[in-house]
């Protein structure tokens, strides 16, 4: 569960090692992760001026559904002294029948250094099969833009030689005009590949955004790129 990927990020892929402890079925189980990325992308738009970030974190599956994390990445926002950001987020899942399932939680988001860039979020999906329909909220979101609502799909494919295929687009409503100049929603988009080779998982995405060069103070972060990535885990 790196920092429940696939609700809340599009297109971070990570390079990993991890160790994990396995407990007796129904038991707790630990696992940690340590890796990188070629540009950390959150919902579409870099979080590391378009450089590589290292990350890693700790999760706690305790075997009933609930579950327990925390997870840290390098950023870069170009302006002030924010080096890392430091996650913790804890929930509950389980299957309400073979093909549907359901995820609840929350998430605290940390920039140590920041200027009124922390802030909390809870989240929640439900999957049809390949079906993900999902919504995070934010009561203050980051850098004190107020209100904040993340409604998103994604939709899952298995592709021969077991080479998945997904694709992911959510749509970002901020309360206030805050970090885009002028604009107080967005879209952002993913389209991913990847294969498992035992323990690795290979994997490139294509992720993007409807924000305009002047909205994105004309840096590129919000520009549509490729990012790749592997993870390693047992």
């Amino acid at each position: 569960m790196n920092k429940i990927a696939a609700i809340l990020t599009a297109g971070a892929l990570t390079l990993g090692v991890s160790t994990a402890t396995n407990a007796a079925e129904g038991g707790v189980s630990a696992s940690a992760n340590l890796g990188v990325v070629t540009d950390y992308k959150f919902r579409g738009i870099s979080q590391t001026d378009g450089s590589p970030a290292v990350q890693g974190g700790v999760d706690l599956d305790f075997g009933n559904g609930f579950y327990l994390g925390t997870w840290a990445s390098q950023v870069d926002f170009g302006y002030d002294g924010t080096d890392y950001e430091t996650d913790v987020y804890g929930g509950y899942g389980g299957q309400l029948n073979d093909s549907v399932s359901y995820d609840v939680g929350y998430i605290y988001y940390g920039y140590p250094g920041g200027e009124d860039e922390d802030y909390q979020e809870v989240y929640g999906s439900l999957s049809f099969s390949d079906l993900t329909l999902g919504l995070a909220y934010s009561d203050d979101y980051w850098a004190g833009t107020g209100a904040f609502y993340y409604p998103y799909a994604e939709y899952s494919f298995a592709l021969p030689s077991d080479i998945s295929l997904d694709f992911h687009v959510g749509a970002n409503m901020l309360d206030e005009v805050g970090f885009l100049d002028g604009s107080d929603s967005y879209i952002d988009y993913s389209v991913s590949v990847g294969k498992d080779f035992g323990g690795l998982s290979l994997s490139a995405s294509l992720v993007g955004t409807d924000i305009s060069d002047k909205e994105c103070f004309n840096l590129d972060w919000c520009e549509p790129s490729v990012l790749a990535g592997a993870t390693y885990t047992w």
